[in-house]
C-alpha cells in the first residue's frame, strides 16, 4: 500500500544580501588602519575589500560636492589628489551598514568611536580658526590641509551617497576586479542600477 503525504508547503528562502557601504581614510592615519578595521568589525561589519588607490580629481568633486565652494575645498582636495588614500567597503548580514558606518565617523552630532579615538586635534588658536575660517590665514591653504585631513575618514552621509561615492572612486576598475573575481558577488548588481 502507498502512503500519500499531504502536499508540502513551498519553502522560500531568501539570503539577505548585504549592504555595502564605503569609506575611505585620510593620508595621515595608514598607521591606524588595523585600529580602524578592528573597530569596524566590532560593530558588526566586516571588510569586504580595501585597496591603496589615489583619487581623481573628478572623484574628489563629487565626494565632496557638498563643499565645492567652501574656503578650504581647493587645498583640500590637492592634498587628496597627491596622495594615496585606502578604500574600504564594508557590509554585514542585515545591518545598515551605512549608518553604522557614519555612526562611527559622527553619532548624534558628536565625533564617533573613530574620530574619537584616533582623531588628531592641531593645536590652532581661536585668532588663527577665525583666520581661516574667513580665508584669510597667512598659510591658509597649510592649515586647510591640517585642519581637513584631522578627521581620519571620508564616508557618506547615506547609501544613495555611498553608492555614487563607490561607483566614482571604483570607476573601470570595477569592470576588472569582477574579472578576476576579486570583488565579492553581492557588489556586482549594483553597478547596473
Amino acid at each position: 500500500m502507498k502512503k500519500e503525504y499531504p502536499p508540502g508547503q513551498e519553502i522560500q528562502e531568501k539570503i539577505p544580501k548585504k549592504e555595502v557601504a564605503f569609506a575611505f581614510i585620510k593620508p595621515d592615519f595608514f598607521a591606524d588602519l588595523p585600529t580602524i578595521e578592528e573597530i569596524i568589525r566590532d560593530h558588526g561589519l566586516e571588510i569586504i575589500y580595501r585597496d591603496q588607490i589615489r583619487l581623481s580629481p573628478q572623484t574628489v568633486d563629487l565626494i565632496y560636492q557638498e563643499v565645492k565652494n567652501e574656503h578650504f575645498f581647493e587645498a583640500m582636495k590637492d592634498y587628496l589628489i597627491s596622495h594615496d588614500v585606502v578604500v574600504m567597503l564594508v557590509g554585514g548580514e542585515g545591518v545598515e551598514a551605512q549608518r553604522v558606518l557614519l555612526s562611527l565617523k559622527k553619532d548624534q552630532g558628536k565625533d564617533g568611536v573613530i574620530r574619537e579615538r584616533l582623531q588628531k586635534h592641531p593645536q590652532v588658536s581661536g585668532e588663527e580658526l577665525a583666520l581661516w575660517e574667513s580665508g584669510q590665514h597667512p598659510r591658509q591653504n597649510e592649515l586647510s590641509v591640517v585642519l581637513t585631513q584631522k578627521n581620519v575618514l571620508h564616508t557618506a552621509d547615506n547609501a544613495e551617497e555611498a553608492l555614487a561615492g563607490l561607483k566614482a572612486i571604483l570607476g573601470p576598475k570595477f569592470e576588472i576586479l569582477q574579472k578576476r573575481g576579486n570583488l565579492p558577488a553581492e557588489l556586482w548588481d549594483i553597478f547596473n542600477e
